[in-house]
């Protein structure tokens, strides 16, 4: 046994002995939610194991397991990381590291699919919202950490990966390949459709896409835009300030919403009447792929009453991890807080719900929040507009009602 074992294992044993002398002398050791029962149970079957397994185990491999089980089964996002992947997660940034082009998140044990970057690998290889990677160059992904996942994804650049993917409404596993390299985020698309609506869609709400929206959006208002549509469909990005800036544009008071965490003290974003661009009547555009800081948009102009969001729920992604470092340059990645709409909904929990229910061409009904990978569904790619557009068409029909309701008052 190494000393790294050694030490896990009289770190284990103190904090029994811990509880055992604070319950004694409180009196209350089962109070505190069965905790030293389990950590009496871990220390018996990790005994039952170097006593009686058919061969010597390797108590580091075991008791890495049993962290890696803890930290990964609490939190979907987080992980407990070798050295060689801390220095991976310090380097990584979704929008200058190779990969397939894909934003991923955690669900039942496997990275799923979240969003794809138009015309990336990942786009051309046809995965969407909800696929899920079930084995990477022949390597299970179950319970894989998304630091572990990303690594394998990103390196070695340029060379393909072959993965084998479970499609939506598919139980079969598929083989996929696909190439990692750079991929550039997309650019932020703007046009003035049916006549007076500004349409600005986000694939990626990244650094410096709010900005990039401002100047596009204020162009096709000077154009004669007097409607807005704000495309968030299949849209991602981790920088809370970029969503902050965009939901300003047309939130001119009031709250955006807030991050807050068991020791994180509240954040509160507040919207500056500085910076909004139009009260212009607007629609927001969202689906089971809007995650992240798209989804802090959509709850913001959902709760302040802005506009209207049309389409399905959204993912359901919004925390941030903070870096651990631990002994031997191993490290616990951990969320420690999460964010929630100006009326307190926790974005990670149940995504944001729009104000009108419309599916996509070929879409299901479905709970994206059930427990079971066949519940999600979503389009077939990054880009939504391929078929009849019937999210769009809903978005200017809202549009059209606003406007006929407002000449009538």
């Amino acid at each position: 046994m190494n000393s790294r074992s050694k030490y896990i294992i009289l770190l284990l044993s103190s904090v029994l002995v811990t509880y055992a002398i604070i319950g004694g002398m409180l009196g209350r050791v089962s109070a505190q939610n069965g905790s030293y029962q389990q950590l009496s149970i871990f220390m018996e079957v990790l005994n039952r194991i170097q006593s009686d397994y058919v061969d010597e185990p390797s108590i580091n491999t075991a008791v890495t397991g049993a962290i890696r089980g803890l930290i990964e089964n609490v939190d979907p996002y987080g992980g407990y990381l070798t050295p060689k992947e801390v220095a991976f997660y310090k380097d990584f940034d979704q929008e200058k590291s190779a990969g397939i082009g894909a934003v991923l998140a955690r669900r039942f044990g496997y990275p799923v699919v979240v969003s794809v970057f138009p015309g990336g690998p990942a786009d051309k290889a046809k995965l969407g919202t909800g696929d899920m990677i079930e084995s990477i160059d022949g390597v299970t992904t179950r319970e894989m950490n998304i630091v572990q996942v990303n690594s394998l994804l990103a390196s070695p650049a340029g060379k393909a990966v072959n993965l084998s993917v479970i499609r939506r409404r598919n139980a079969e596993p598929e083989p996929v390949t696909v190439m990692r390299e750079v991929v550039k985020p997309p650019a932020v698309e703007a046009k003035i459709i049916d006549n007076d609506i500004a349409y600005v869609r986000v694939p990626y709400l990244g650094t410096g896409k709010a900005a990039d929206a401002r100047k596009q959006l204020d162009s096709l208002l000077k154009h004669g835009a007097t409607n807005v549509i704000l495309d968030l469909r299949t849209t991602a990005g981790v920088n809370e300030q970029e969503g902050v800036e965009l939901a300003s544009l047309f939130v001119d008071n009031g709250t955006i919403g807030y991050l807050q965490g068991q020791k994180v003290d509240k954040k509160t974003f507040t919207a500056d009447p500085k910076v909004t661009l139009t009260k212009a009547p607007l629609v927001v555009l969202v689906n089971q792929g809007t995650a992240g800081n798209a989804e802090l948009v959509a709850g913001a102009i959902a709760d302040n009453k802005r506009g209207q969001l049309v389409g399905t729920r959204t993912f359901g992604s919004g925390s941030i991890q903070r870096l651990i470092p631990m002994d031997e340059g191993y490290a616990l990645l951990i969320s420690v807080a999460k964010f929630y709409t100006p009326s307190g909904k926790d974005i990670q929990e149940a995504g944001v719900q729009p104000n009108v229910e419309q599916l996509a061409a070929g879409e299901e009904q479905v709970d994206p929040t059930a427990d079971d990978q066949q519940e999600i569904q979503a389009p077939a790619t990054a880009t939504p507009q391929v078929q009849e557009d019937k999210q769009l068409n809903k978005a200017i029909e809202v549009l059209h009602k606003t406007g006929a309701a407002k000449k009538a008052a």
